[in-house]
């Protein structure tokens, strides 16, 4: 009468229930019902997730926009008026 290897601990009360991870469909309605799922939560996501998006797209730009007119107005700046050395021999 000794237990067996599955039948080890007896507790009244308690049903456990298993599945053979063979019996298991893990890409079942992957198509049918995953990928439209996806697509409903990104549509809900993107408003609030387009404006910050925005931003940073608008911030890298002017950004790069104040970077290339202060690289050019220090260069005018630097440059030597021909006008002042015209009666120098």
């Amino acid at each position: 009468m000794g237990l067996q290897f599955g039948n080890l601990v007896r507790i009244r009360g308690i049903v456990y229930y298993g599945l053979s991870p063979l019996e298991q469909r893990a890409w079942a309605k992957s198509i049918t019902h995953g990928i439209p799922n996806l697509l409903n939560r990104a549509m809900r996501a993107l408003p609030t997730t387009a404006p910050g998006a925005l931003y940073q797209d608008l911030s890298f730009i002017m950004t790069a926009v104040i970077y290339l007119w202060s690289n050019a107005e220090y260069d005018r700046c630097n440059r030597k008026d021909p006008k002042l050395y015209e009666n120098d021999k």
